[in-house]
């Protein structure tokens, strides 16, 4: 009796065993099924389209023109820019199922083929949330390591010089010891940053000066940096009209580095790399726009109000505009050369008053439009509010307690979808299935045969044991 028990135990032990290891087999193999949608990720190069993009990565022609046409519906692809990127949902012969282009980090522009295989189009939105936060810190080397250094991107220092581009060069003027303190908006996604918003208040402080810039935005609809006053940073003239490394021949007399003669520089000399943009130093019409006699190459002259001028020399090259076009401060009028008499890669930069050369590092520029005098006592209670948040020490550098107590507004839309949590999303719900097909009931009634089976043996073993005695 007791030899036919020990038989069925080893059994029910041995079926066990081989049951689970079958079961873990199956589970394996299920797992290691291919997923029935693969996706293609990328971003454009630049002077790349979106379907030449699509089609080095060895997509179907036809496709790719179908989805792209149907994309173009939702989406100006003549837009597109270097670095804008795009997700492709593919099945298992490779068809486009699902197409999606990122030229906003807030924007998702879909085209999604249905089950009739008809591509249909989408947009989706960011839910995002606009906080206040701030920075603080000293200057070491330059403003943008010492922003970098506290934690803040490349794009919030760009911001914050061209507040004061009109009064500080900040390619010259910082010195180690300044401070700076500024107050910005930020856009976040659940604890993810998604982009800056604007500059609400930005303070720069040197030994010769401090600079505080409020943002207003007056009664029709148009924002400005003021400073308390109200007066307005913006000036008639930029303090210089592009990114430069370093400025090599000043306005006044000097050794010319050709002629070795002394003569007057009526002029500045900046000296940047070959091909870098050169802005418009003010709102004018162009009056010329070629190779000037005069040593200075390809050249652009600019009539601005009040009697001034500007020239711009050594240009590689012309922008867009031509003579008697309209510009505004900042166009892009030409690019970096040395054409003309010239030693290197460098811009001439003259400013004309009444056809006075005079110089440009000591222009006393003009402000713009202040504040409307109806307005006034409406921007000072707003100079009010972001003082008060610019004085709290306790606000730079720390995003909780910023998060936590200057949360300003959320934006409630559906979710974007980024090749990360498309492919999790994807990978978690096959796995899903996968799971789902390996049903665990088998499993728990050879656990249950087996809790049995031990249980009757002992029960017997205890039945002959009192036998016995």
């Amino acid at each position: 009796m007791l030899k036919k028990y020990i038989i069925f135990s080893c059994l029910i032990m041995l079926l066990f065993a081989c049951s689970r290891k079958d079961l873990e087999q199956e589970i394996d193999q299920l797992e290691t099924e291919p997923d029935p949608y693969h996706y293609v990720t990328g971003s454009l190069e630049k002077g790349e389209t979106l379907a030449h993009a699509l089609l080095d990565e060895g997509l179907n022609n036809v496709d790719v023109y179908q989805a792209v046409n149907k994309l173009n519906e939702v989406f100006n692809l003549r837009r597109s820019h270097p670095a804008d990127s795009f997700i492709v949902k593919l099945d298992s012969s490779n068809v486009i199922m699902e197409l999606s282009y990122i030229h906003d980090p807030l924007l998702t522009y879909k085209t999604i083929k249905d089950t009739s295989n008809i591509f249909f189009t989408r947009i989706d939105t960011l839910r995002m949330t606009k906080i206040v936060n701030g920075c603080a810190g000293e200057i070491e080397s330059s403003l943008y390591k010492a922003m970098i250094d506290a934690g803040e991107g490349g794009a919030l220092p760009v911001m914050f010089t061209q507040i004061f581009q009109w009064d500080i060069d900040f390619f010259i003027d910082p010195q180690k010891g300044d401070q700076f303190r500024v107050v910005y908006e930020q856009y976040m996604n659940g604890d993810k940053f998604m982009k800056y918003g604007n500059i609400l208040i930005a303070q720069y402080s040197s030994k010769n000066y401090d600079k505080q810039a409020y943002f207003y935005t007056n009664n029709a609809g148009i924002s400005k940096y003021y400073d308390e006053s109200g007066v307005s940073f913006q000036k008639a003239f930029l303090k210089s009209p592009l990114n430069y490394r370093r400025i090599t021949s000043y306005f006044g007399s000097r050794v010319h580095p050709i002629t070795k003669k002394v003569s007057v520089h009526h002029g500045v000399d900046y000296a940047a790399a070959y091909g870098t943009p050169v802005e418009a130093a003010a709102d004018g019409t162009v009056i010329y726009a070629a190779w000037h006699p005069n040593h200075t190459g390809n050249t652009v002259k600019i009539r601005h109000a009040n009697g001034y001028k500007t020239l711009y020399g050594h240009l590689s090259k012309f922008g867009k505009y031509k003579v008697g076009d309209r510009v505004q401060q900042h166009d892009i009028i030409g690019y970096v050369g040395s054409t003309g008499r010239s030693t290197g890669n460098h811009l001439h930069y003259t400013i004309y008053h009444h056809d006075v050369p005079i110089n440009p590092l000591k222009l006393n520029n003009v402000s713009g439009p202040p504040v409307p005098e109806s307005e006034i006592e409406q921007f000072k209670l707003e100079v009010r509010r972001l003082q008060n948040i610019l004085d709290n020490e306790t606000f730079y550098n720390n995003p909780e307690t910023v998060k936590n107590s200057y949360s300003v507004e959320t934006y409630e839309t559906d979710s974007l979808e980024t090749p990360e949590n498309l492919k999790s999303l994807s990978d978690s719900l096959h796995l899903n299935r996968k799971k789902e097909r390996a049903n665990p009931s088998i499993n728990s009634i050879l656990i249950i045969l087996l809790i049995v089976s031990v249980l009757w043996n002992i029960r017997l073993i205890y039945k002959i044991r009192k036998t016995k005695r």
